[in-house]
């Protein structure tokens, strides 16, 4: 709140010091208007608490919902002896397993060229090329590709050029890439098709000069592996699958990637190989142990948080800002219940501190690394503790991670107990303001009132001083 200035000089001739009584007068005013803004303080020290609590029990939320997948409970590493032969990564549904694997050759494009053109803008002729995918046979025959519709590319003046057939083509997205190739002798056309033997093409020609068979005009870019024109296209290199084996089992894939020939496993076949290599998946220990870390980080960070924040020192010195507000006591004592609980219906570990995470007296987890060690051993029994469906009507046969995934889902969530709690202090704050704004305002007037009277007396009594010494004066007792 701005104070009006004084309104003329004060205390001139009365001795009256307006400016100090006003200003004392108005600090017992503002006392109100004072403790409003400490509230508010207040308010926004919580509504920061709540906040970053929020944010702490979305952060458990996320790492909960991973733990309750049984996913998470068996990653799992995918490794070739020898990694210039292939890659492999495993996903979800990845079995451990040794295979042996063996390529026999890896999966390519067909590519085919043109014959010699003077330059890229060297005319080639108009008319209509029809593209078709299929499969060509040793003997040459071709056998179109089921379901595969054939691509009419229209070749019109001025875009005859070699350049000018090569971006029709590739506009048409016919199943395959043209390109130029130059050297000194001149330019060629490239056609290049996907990897896989199904992906060899038919190119048909409706050429402008009439003759579809020749090596002359656009009917020089027709292709019939049966019957290929001399001085037109020529085969640089035939579509072929992948062909290996796992386990002795005879594969083939159209392309050098192929997936869940294992269940939850990608291969990359990079070269074939000479002789037999080693496929390994395993499961990787260190992955569950990280999970679990994470869960007892996140879990550990919002105990803190909340410890601090509802914490009262009786001395008075250190103070949360969320001391005896129920919503965070809740909060802390529903977390530390359900940390405490136990399965009902599984066998050893049926809680966390059987499997070797133990709740220590400031409410924090420790992971118990000998303890931990041996309930990694069976992984599976380990997993139920945190994953197991509920049985029944009984929520204690429900796994902790599950039933800590939904309590931190229901308590952050906008609608959720922190969520409306935050929304009810954030109505608080705008009603504070709203206060604070009024007050402030009649302040305002308060000042400007005081200030006027006590100017106003002010002039009185100088008025009156010089009217009695005048009368002082004239009776001769100055």
């Amino acid at each position: 709140m701005s104070s009006l200035p004084a309104m003329s000089s004060t205390g001139i001739g009365s001795g009256l010091d307006v400016t100090s009584i006003v200003n004392g007068l108005m600090t017992i005013e503002k006392q109100p208007l004072t403790q409003l803004q400490k509230q508010a303080a207040s308010f926004q020290t919580k509504l920061s608490a709540f906040g970053t609590l929020q944010s702490q029990l979305s952060n458990l939320r996320d790492v909960a919902d991973r733990l309750s997948s049984a996913d998470a409970w068996r990653p799992v590493q995918a490794t070739v002896g020898d990694p210039d032969v292939a890659s492999a990564t495993a996903g979800a549904g990845a079995a451990a397993g040794t295979h042996t694997l063996e390529v026999a050759q890896l999966a390519r494009p067909q590519i085919l060229a043109s014959g010699r053109y003077a330059t890229s803008a060297a005319t080639v002729g108009t008319g209509t090329l029809t593209v078709t995918l299929g499969t060509t046979a040793a003997d040459g025959s071709f056998t179109p590709r089921a379901g595969a519709t054939p691509v009419a590319v229209t070749i019109a003046a001025p875009n005859d050029t070699l350049a000018g057939v090569r971006d029709a083509i590739n506009a048409a997205k016919a199943g395959v890439t043209a390109s130029i190739v130059n050297d000194a002798q001149g330019s060629r056309l490239v056609l290049r098709g996907a990897d896989g033997a199904d992906s060899s093409v038919r190119i048909e020609a409706a050429d402008a000069d009439g003759n579809n068979t020749d090596a002359a005009g656009l009917s020089a870019l027709a292709w019939n592996p049966a019957t290929p024109v001399a001085g037109g296209l020529a085969q640089t290199q035939p579509a072929q699958d992948a062909r290996f084996s796992l386990d002795g089992v005879a594969l083939t894939s159209a392309t050098n990637t192929p997936k869940d020939v294992l269940d939850g496993v990608t291969l990359t076949l990079r070269q074939p190989t000479t002789e037999p290599v080693q496929l390994t998946v395993a499961v990787q220990d260190s992955g569950i142990r990280k999970n679990v870390t994470d869960f007892v980080n996140a879990y550990n960070a919002l105990n803190t948080t909340l410890r601090n924040q509802t914490q009262a020192d009786p001395g008075g010195a250190s103070r949360g800002a969320l001391q005896a507000d129920s919503t965070a006591v809740s909060l802390l004592n529903g977390l530390r219940g359900m940390v405490r609980g136990a399965v009902a219906g599984l066998q050893a570990p049926n809680s966390l501190a059987a499997a070797g995470i133990a709740l220590q007296q400031d409410g924090s987890l420790k992971i118990d690394e000998a303890r931990f060690a041996k309930a990694l051993e069976a992984p599976g029994q380990l997993a139920a503790l945190f994953t197991r469906a509920q049985d029944g009507s009984d929520p204690n046969s429900r796994g902790l991670s599950l039933r800590l995934r939904d309590f931190a889902k229901a308590m952050s969530a906008d609608d959720g107990t922190v969520g409306s709690r935050m929304a009810g202090i954030r109505r608080t704050v705008d009603a504070n303001k709203k206060q604070q704004d009024a007050m402030e305002a009649r302040l305002e007037r308060t000042e400007v009132r005081l200030r006027t009277q006590y100017q106003a007396l002010d002039s009185q009594m100088s008025t009156l001083n010089a009217q009695m010494a005048k009368m002082k004066s004239a009776l001769g007792l100055g």
